[in-house]
């Protein structure tokens, strides 16, 4: 889907299918239980759904730190596993 890479101050860059490169704010590198050494990214490209917030994006992180890919979650058991965990992060902050 997604090529990435250069992780600098919490950003990185993400070039699209076509060439076309964007600045994306990461918000958290997180494992999701059940599924190994898989890491997932959650990131946004600053766009404003309203005035308090920003669209979000999760992917699966396929590579290494310094060249990766970010590649769509298409199974339906593993985003429930990763909703499941984001949750669980939110309430133990006391933000869910």
């Amino acid at each position: 889907m997604e090529n990435s890479q250069n992780t600098v101050d919490n950003h990185i860059v993400v070039t699209d299918d076509e060439g076309r490169k964007y600045r994306a704010e990461v918000y958290d590198i997180f494992q999701v239980e059940g599924y190994g050494e898989n890491s997932y990214i959650m990131y946004s490209f600053g766009e404003e759904v309203d005035p308090e917030n920003e669209r979000v994006y999760i992917s699966k992180i396929i590579g290494d730190e310094n060249d990766f890919n970010l590649m769509e979650i298409s199974d339906q058991a593993e985003w429930d596993a990763v909703n499941k965990t984001i949750m669980a992060t939110l309430e133990s902050l006391g933000e869910a």
